[in-house]
């Protein structure tokens, strides 16, 4: 019995070089933007951290933060928001040191810091530098509404005499990554309380929107 042919290899060949050429000329779609990149189409979350462009790429303030691994309390969702901790409350009590001395400005010292919040957002910019720009005009924005209805507060309500108390979240909801614009997951509480003593009584104020970054919580708007 004559052994079996051979099937000609040439086939096989044709296919090593004809792949590579197939591939190249646009037959495999691009990425899509998923809603969890910094900018940059594809880009997995964890990568924030680690990636050296973003790190090259961000003002010397922003250096730690953007190194600096995700909480735990945003990456996953939990049954109940974390209950503001000591730095929150710290931040509060700075904050009412300057409403008691009339400044309005003080508010920076617990609005959420412009490195938290370019974690947070995605903006869906074509490059890095877009995306950055886009965050600090957003933070500048709402920063300044902040600021100017503190300002109104403060020529109604003199606190020359506020103390702080303590801190109450209002009706919290959980967002995940990818949306409303977010690339990491973050808790974010309406109708804010927070309690004070002045003159003898206790009194509230209402902050409209709080984030937290870990068990630390911001003011997003006022």
């Amino acid at each position: 019995m004559s052994p079996p042919a051979r099937r000609p290899a040439w086939p096989f060949v044709a296919l090593g070089l004809l792949l590579p050429l197939w591939l190249s000329a646009g037959c495999v779609p691009e990425p899509v933007d998923d809603g969890r990149g910094t900018g940059v189409i594809g880009e997995p979350v964890e990568a924030a951290a680690t990636t050296p462009g973003a790190r090259a790429s961000a003002p010397s303030d922003m250096a730690g933060p953007v190194a600096a691994p995700v909480p735990w309390e945003n990456r996953k969702e939990t049954s109940a928001p974390p209950i503001p901790d000591e730095d929150t409350e710290d931040r509060v009590r700075e904050l009412f040191k300057g409403l008691a001395a009339g400044r309005a400005d003080a508010l920076g010292r617990w609005f959420v810091p412009l490195p938290v919040l370019a974690r947070i957002k995605d903006m869906h910019l074509a490059t890095p530098a877009e995306q950055e720009r886009a965050v600090a005009s957003l933070h500048a924005e709402a920063l300044a509404r902040g600021r100017d209805r503190l300002a109104r507060l403060l020529a109604r309500r003199p606190l020359s005499t506020a103390t702080f108390e303590s801190i109450e979240l209002g009706e919290c909801r959980f967002v995940p990554p990818g949306a409303d614009f977010n690339r990491l997951a973050h808790w974010s509480c309406e109708k804010n309380t927070v309690y004070y003593h002045a003159d003898g009584d206790r009194r509230s104020l209402t902050v409209r929107r709080l984030i937290n970054w870990g068990r630390s919580w911001y003011v997003l708007e006022w």
